[in-house]
């Protein structure tokens, strides 16, 4: 006992007795005033070392006269003298070299370029996003991140595929994501017709604790290098590297985290309110037979045999608690010639609903070798295994997140006998016991991916260099599907099962030389040229069979003659040529020019080549001195580009769009007879981008206040969409053709401040932006295409602007539903067919976006408060109408405002129209009765977390030892008090624009709660 208390009181004095030590204090920054973060300090006497903060900042056991060895990010060496124990504010000086030091610049586009020098618009997010952050997939840590970008779901499933847009809808067709590009490899979203999960995430494959950082390219300057899709942005994920001149350092980390719904408004009725609702639709019914709702509430009852179960049928397919653990490991270093890090990760995530679960096992390395100085060899690998137990495909009454309506309340999981209910489930239930089929119906397999990238840079003569890329990335999915033939969809078959192997191959390979020289101190000149190839495969084999000899999960116990088989197999290719300029004189002002050339073989014949190109130019205002009172940093810049998109390059399924392609049916005598199954466009050719941007970057006081803001405008010209063909030459009726045109005009802000950088640091990051999009041209100018009942595309509106029938209340004198006849909103009918669609001027996109973080550190404690918003657009549950049916479904469970807020001759002003079994006319039909408002701010994050002090590390050996605990999407708050689900969520049914803000019963968005350490040694 007296060991441990002994223990304690040591522990204590080094938790509490910093002053007892010396310490020395100092900021680190670059030749140009930057904090230079993840720069190494080490006491060469003891070989004491630390890492220098955000801010540049180290506190480093040592004594005046010692010398610290300085390792920047880029493995530098320098060197400087204590001379006192509060150094201040060091300014390194760059190392001399034919290379630019990499610790000031960004890679853009392949340029090296000074931050003082950009031209182009994109932000780039550092890994401390990332890093700890409980979640499957990388791209949900950059909503709100970054101005311009809007974030949403397509499910909360883990590892399901989510929508980002930037700077707008640049396409009608096909993906509005970004190109995603990984350590040069350009990224392929794989397969994702599996049923493992709602939507596959590419991403969800890469580990988020192995990224370095993220840069978001937003315009023709930033993205022109990249090809088809670049023009919907650029994502560019760099993971982590090892360090040269630096001693293998080690890291461990885990969190647990417990998951539960962050959104959900939707109040649904118990046994007895359904009971009550049911009578009173019965009785509202003209041929009513019943003296009073009571005794139509009680004839339903006995009619249905209910007993008084009250069973919630959310609660029972859910788990108590879902949990999400992560474990991280990884070492880093380097001698002078090698650079190293290697690392894992495994990611278990339980989800909410009962026996489905995602596990990540995950591997990435990095090397870099120089085999001499004028040569130097990279590898970067990522090999990940995603193990799934999933729900299982089918009709809607199988999907868990549809059992809340579904299967009403008066209705019992389990017989008397413990068996399950089976055959009092209400009409159209029969045989579909959600609880049966999660238990009994079975989806597993897994999705493995290789992620893998060499590269070589050899300097063959003076400021001539030699850049060579290969990437790679295979991707396989095999699954296995049953449905037991004891319910389900499995019941009226005998029982299914499928299996099912897709696999996913893409590379590239770039080759490229360049020139990079600093002429006279003066002009700095950087040129490069190349070539690049890609290619991208796909291919399905599958195998169904029904009617089993036995229950089990094996095609050998179907019935042969039920079984089938298939296959498919897809291919296209790109080839480009590309060239870069980059100048830059005195340091002031730059210039940018590029000039790529693709060919895709998914194009028509007559127009598969593309030439795109973008110029820009940027004035370091500030250098130039007159304004040096006034800022402490001021850049200006402008750009324009004309650049390629293939809208549909991610899908497979569009990849033969140019050719008209056949197929095969039997007809009459069974003689197989051929038919045209698509009608290619032998013109089919790129969308074209055509964009500009403006913009300036500015700082006061040191930088300790900084703004930036973009003004742009891109115009899509020839964008792809489907054209009518005459009926007079038969079938098919329509193709895909260059026909459309439509614009993004927006302005995006940001602000960096650091109010206090003393002992006590705060540091704000605020972002906001616009954008207004707009169709310009379609293939008839007076066309209204309609995407739903509820959306549509016409000249003059936004894409996917809502178009339907004005809602106009309740007839307080009827209780009957009323649309108003046109858009005056003079005249109201109970007919809408007497009603007029219209267009109501907002649309799924939200016009403003922002996002808010403070950051606030006080020794060893950090507080980060994040919070996030969309504003100005409208969303739409595609099922409400089910749920809200006023009558029309009695055999669905209902949300309660259709028993407490509909009319009655005592309640003439109600919300809800009077429920009518049977339905009350057009009532339930699409109209704004189901649009609701968007707008939301949101408490993204909250993070606490506490790094113990050097003392802890100088006993324990023990670096960076951070306990914290993390809040994501703790809180929303709606600014419509109807919403009632996540208005970030989006359909998994639709590709594009389509889905985007249509909720679809998907698995909802989970708030999460962590607690986790990390430690270094």
């Amino acid at each position: 006992m007296r060991k441990k208390f002994t223990s304690l009181g040591v522990l204590s004095l080094f938790l509490m007795g910093g002053m007892a030590y010396a310490q020395i204090s100092g900021v680190l920054k670059d030749s140009n005033g930057f904090p230079l973060e993840e720069a190494e300090v080490i006491v060469e006497r003891t070989g004491a070392s630390v890492m220098t903060d955000l801010d540049g900042t180290f506190n480093v056991d040592a004594q005046v006269g010692d010398t610290l060895k300085i390792i920047d990010a880029s493995g530098e060496i320098r060197t400087i003298k204590v001379t006192s124990t509060k150094l201040g504010e060091i300014k390194i000086a760059p190392v001399k070299s034919d290379e630019i030091s990499l610790a000031t610049v960004n890679l853009i586009g392949g340029i090296k370029m000074d931050a003082s020098q950009k031209v182009g618009a994109y932000d780039i997010i550092k890994k401390e996003d990332f890093e700890l952050a409980p979640t499957a997939s990388v791209d949900e840590v950059l909503n709100g991140r970054v101005a311009g970008l809007v974030f949403s779901t397509n499910s909360g499933d883990p590892g399901s595929a989510n929508i980002i847009t930037i700077r707008g809808v640049g396409s009608l067709v096909g993906t509005t994501n970004p190109l995603y590009v990984i350590d040069g490899i350009v990224v392929g979203k794989g397969s994702d017709n599996a049923g493992l999960m709602e939507s596959w995430n590419p991403l969800a494959a890469i580990d988020p604790n192995a990224i370095e950082n993220v840069s978001v390219l937003k315009d023709a300057s930033a993205t022109a290098l990249y090809g088809a899709r670049g023009a919907n942005g650029v994502i560019v994920i760099t993971t982590k590297k090892g360090k040269y001149n630096q001693k293998t350092r080690f890291n461990l980390s885990t969190d647990m985290a417990v998951q539960s719904v962050a959104f959900n408004e939707q109040n649904w009725m118990n046994a007895n309110e359904y009971v009550q609702w049911v009578g009173l639709a019965y009785y509202n019914r003209a041929d009513n037979q019943h003296a009073s709702v009571e005794a139509a509430s009680n004839w339903f009852a006995q009619s249905i045999k209910w007993d008084g179960t009250d069973t919630n049928w959310q609660k029972e397919i859910q788990r108590s608690q879902s949990v999400v653990k992560t474990y991280n490991f990884s070492a880093t270093g380097g001698s002078e010639n090698t650079s190293f890090r290697v690392g894992g990760s495994y990611y278990e995530n339980l989800p909410l609903i009962l026996n489905s679960k995602f596990d990540r096992l995950s591997v990435n390395a990095a090397i870099d070798h120089k085999v001499n100085d004028k040569f130097v060899l990279g590898f970067n690998g990522n090999f990940s295994n995603v193990a799934r137990t999933s729900t299982s495909d089918g009709g809607a009454y199988r999907n868990p997140w549809n059992v809340r309506w579904t299967s009403p309340p008066v209705y019992k999981v389990y017989n008397e006998d413990g068996s399950y209910n089976q055959t009092n489930l209400g009409p159209g239930n029969d045989n579909f016991n959600p609880i049966s089929i999660l238990e009994k119906d079975k989806l597993s397999g897994n999705i493995q991916t290789y992620l893998s990238s060499i590269n070589g840079e050899l300097q063959f003569a003076k400021n001539f260099y030699l850049y060579s890329l290969f990437g790679v990335q295979y991707q396989n999915i095999s699954e296995k599907e049953y449905w037991d033939p004891s319910g389900g969809d499995g019941f009226n078959n005998g029982g299914v099962v499928q299996t099912t192997s897709t696999s996913a191959f893409d590379w590239n390979w770039q080759n490229s030389v360049s020139y990079r020289n600093v002429i006279a101190d003066r002009h700095d000149l950087q040129v490069f040229a190349g070539v690049e190839y890609q290619e991208h495969q796909y291919k399905l084999l599958y195998g169904t069979g029904s009617q089993l000899t036995e229950p089990k999960p094996y095609l050998n116990y179907t019935d042969a003659t039920t079984r089938n088989t298939g296959e498919d197999f897809l291919k296209w290719a790109q080839i480009s040529y590309f060239a870069r300029l980059n100048y830059v004189l005195d340091t002031k002002y730059t210039f940018s020019g590029q000039l790529r050339h693709d060919s895709n073989s998914t194009l028509g014949k007559n127009d598969k080549s593309g030439l795109f190109w973008s110029v820009g130019g940027s004035w370091n205002v500030y250098k130039e001195g007159f304004l040096d009172n006034i800022f402490s940093s001021l850049n200006v810049r402008a750009n324009y580009g004309e650049i390629g998109n293939i809208p549909y390059a991610d899908n497979w399924g569009p990849q033969y769009n140019a050719f008209s392609t056949y197929g095969l049916s039997v007809y009459g005598d069974d003689s197989p007879t051929y038919y045209i199954d698509g009608a290619g466009d032998p013109d089919l050719g790129w969308e074209i981008s055509k964009q500009w941007n403006v913009g300036a970057d500015f700082g006061f006081f040191k930088d300790r206040l900084t703004f930036g803001i973009d003004v742009y405008n891109k115009r899509t010209v020839d964008a792809i969409m489907q054209a009518n063909i005459a009926g007079s030459l038969g079938s098919p009726s329509s193709n895909y053709t260059n026909i459309g045109e439509l614009s993004n005009k927006g302005v995006e802000l940001t602000l960096t401040a650091r109010p206090l950088t003393g002992e006590f640091k705060w540091s704000i990051y605020a972002n906001a932006a616009y954008n207004k999009n707009r169709v310009e041209k379609l293939e008839n100018p007076e066309d209204i295409n309609d995407a739903s009942s509820m959306r549509a595309l016409a000249v003059g509106h936004e894409v996917g602007e809502y178009y339907t029938y004005n809602w106009a209340g309740v007839d307080k004198e009827t209780g009957a539903g009323l649309f108003y006849v046109d858009e005056t909103f003079t005249t109201t009918t109970t007919d809408r067919r007497e009603a007029k669609r219209t267009f109501q001027g907002v649309s799924p996109f939200a016009k403003y976006t922002a996002g808010f973080k403070n950051d606030f550190f006080y020794k060893g404690i950090q507080l980060s408060i994040f919070f996030t918003g969309q504003f100005d657009y409208a969303v739409h549950n595609r099922w409400q109408n089910y749920v809200a049916s006023d009558g029309n479904s009695i055999n669905y469970t209902q949300t309660k405002d259709m028993l407490y807020d509909v009319w009655s001759p005592s309640n003439t002003n109600a919300s809800n129209p009077k429920p009518i079994q049977g339905g009350n006319d057009y009532s339930i039909l699409p109209s704004t009765r189901w649009m609701r408002k968007g707008d939301h701010i949101r408490l993204k994050e909250v993070k606490l977390a506490y790094t113990f002090n050097d003392l802890f590390k100088k006993s324990t050996g023990i670096d960076n030892l951070t306990m914290y605990v993390k809040g994501v999407n703790l809180w929303l708050w709606a600014f419509d008090d109807k919403l009632t689900f996540d208005p970030e969520s989006n359909s998994n049914a639709y590709g594009g624009w389509e889905g985007k803000g249509l909720y679809d019963n998907t698995s909802p968005i989970m708030k999460s709660i962590s607690l986790g350490i990390s430690f270094d040694f």
